[in-house]
Parts: structure tokens; C-alpha cells; sequence
């Protein structure tokens, strides 16, 4: 086969042009795949004879790229659904729980779409989603069986109470043939410890309701904390977004000195455009600091400017 370097015309057609391209993505994924596959294979079989990490030095790969590879394999379906994807986005939808790749998710800005049709970006910002979200609801289950487990315990010391009770019977009066009436000598402190039992039973009753109901006061703070972490995390989200957004912006207009001798031989209407700009993005710029009203968070406290 003869490789040249020369470049051939491409077509004037642009269903042909659109057709070439879906074929090179999905040659692109097809390669992620295989790769993957077949460094699986070699590393199940130990074909490197255990110098897996040496072979892998070999070919100019990685351990971390190798498992990359390998998991978007061994947990993505090599079926033609991602294959339009980089591998950034497969590895993060292969990270992802199971039940979650499949279905359309909320984004921060409102829209709803499924992973495979995601960027690298809102990728990244639904895994940070889906942890806080996971986070939460294992804080809410821990706490659940907490109570449940102190509501167990309430009730299985009310029914060893009215068992108590129910072997502990009031003494009969017990008269003899002359009419006199005669009580054991402990049937005062029976007749009293009966009392107390009593009273005990009831206390525990009360507690028991008690309990019941600060369940059930403790699932309504759950849904409401629900709803307040929900826009704790939209405002997390939409801040994080603001700030990435920003310094990408420094970093793709940082200044080189051909630049800055530009700026300073430019004509005086460059110089109006450039200041109008320039006055448009103060403005920008106000207007967050006016949300933030200066403060600032320095190792736990609010600084205000």
C-alpha cells in the first residue's frame, strides 16, 4: 500500500461531506472500543507474562489511558450508540450508576437530555449531581433507620411492660369464717408496684406517639431539605459555571506584547470599539459584585470589600 502525504479533493456535495463525517466518528469509537477490548484480553491472559504496566510503556500508553480504555469496554455496550463519542465522554458516562446512563437527565440551565447526547461539560456537571444527590439520600437513610431502630427498641419495652403487668395480679381479700378481713404483708408494695407499672405504661405510651410524630415532622424537614438542597445546588452549579466560564475567557485573551503593540498602534476607531467593549464588561462585572455585595470567604469567614 502506497501512503502519500498529498491531499485528496474533497466533494461538493454535501450529503456526501456529511456522510464521510458520521463514518469517521463512528470509525473513532469503533477504536476506543477495540482498543479497550484488546488490552482487556492481553491483560486477562497475562501475555505480557506479568509486565503488563512495561508493555504498556511500550506502546506509548499509560496505566491511567489503559484503564480508561478498559472500562469504557468492560461497562459501555459497543452497539453504535456511543460511537460518535471521545473518550472523555465515555468515561464518564462508564463511570456513571448504571441506571443513570440510559435515562434523560435535568441540566443546570433547564435542558433535559440523556448522557450520550451530553458535552464533556454537562457530563461533568451531572456527576456532580448525581453525587450530591446520592450523598443525600444515604445521610437521609442513615438517619431513617436511626429512628426506626430507637422507635424498635420504645415498643419492645412497652410490650416487656405489659407483660410485667399481666403476670402481676392484685391479691384477692382473703376472710375467714370470723368475718376479718386479712391482706398478705406485701400487698401494700404489690398494690404500689402495680401502680408504678401502670404509670410507667402510660409514660411509655406517650413516648411511643411522641416518636411517631417526630417521624413524621422529621419527612416533612426531609422533603423541604429536599427542595432547599436543590437550589443550594443549582446556585453551586450555576456559580461553578460562571467562574470556569470567566477564566476561560482570561485565559484565551491574555495579552502577548504583539498584542499590546497592537492595541497601542491602533486606529482611534479601533480604540472607541475596544473601550465600548471594554465599558460593556465593567458593567457585566458590576452587576455580579452587586450579587456577591463583595463579600468574600477567606478559611471560614465572610470578608466584606
Amino acid at each position: 500500500m502506497i501512503i502519500t502525504n498529498e491531499l485528496q479533493p474533497l466533494s461538493k456535495d454535501l450529503t456526501t461531506i456529511t456522510t464521510e463525517i458520521k463514518s469517521y466518528e463512528n470509525m473513532a469509537g469503533q477504536a476506543i472500543f477495540e482498543i479497550g477490548r484488546r488490552l482487556s484480553w492481553v491483560k486477562k491472559h497475562d501475555l505480557a507474562h506479568g509486565e503488563f504496566g512495561k508493555w504498556l510503556k511500550s506502546i506509548n500508553l499509560t496505566k491511567d489511558a489503559a484503564d480508561r480504555f478498559m472500562k469504557i469496554d468492560n461497562e459501555l455496550s459497543n452497539d453504535g450508540t456511543y460511537r460518535h463519542l471521545g473518550i472523555s465522554a465515555l468515561y464518564l458516562i462508564a463511570t456513571m450508576p448504571k441506571k443513570e446512563r440510559e435515562q434523560p437527565q435535568r441540566l443546570s440551565n433547564g435542558e433535559t437530555k440523556k448522557p450520550d447526547e451530553m458535552t464533556v461539560r454537562e457530563l461533568r456537571d451531572l456527576k456532580k449531581q448525581l453525587k450530591a444527590k446520592e450523598e443525600a439520600l444515604s445521610n437521609s437513610q442513615q438517619e431513617n433507620e436511626s429512628l426506626q431502630a430507637e422507635n424498635d427498641s420504645m415498643r419492645k419495652q412497652q410490650v416487656q411492660l405489659n407483660q410485667q403487668l399481666a403476670t402481676k395480679q392484685q391479691p384477692k381479700e382473703v376472710v375467714k369464717t370470723v368475718t376479718k378481713e386479712v391482706k398478705p404483708n406485701d400487698y401494700d408494695d404489690i398494690k404500689r408496684h402495680i401502680t408504678e407499672l401502670e404509670k410507667d405504661k402510660k409514660e411509655l405510651a406517650k413516648k411511643v406517639d411522641d416518636q411517631q410524630a417526630e417521624i413524621n415532622s422529621y419527612k416533612d424537614l426531609q422533603s423541604q431539605d429536599r427542595q432547599a438542597q436543590h437550589w443550594q445546588n443549582r446556585g453551586k452549579i450555576s456559580i461553578y459555571k460562571l467562574t470556569s466560564n470567566t477564566r476561560d475567557y482570561m485565559r484565551a485573551n491574555t495579552l502577548t506584547t504583539d498584542d499590546k503593540k497592537a492595541i497601542a498602534d491602533a486606529s482611534e476607531e479601533a480604540l472607541t470599539d475596544l473601550n465600548d467593549c471594554l465599558d460593556d464588561l465593567q458593567k457585566m462585572i458590576d452587576g455580579v459584585r452587586e450579587l456577591t455585595n463583595g463579600r468574600r470567604i477567606v478559611e471560614g469567614e465572610i470578608i466584606n470589600d
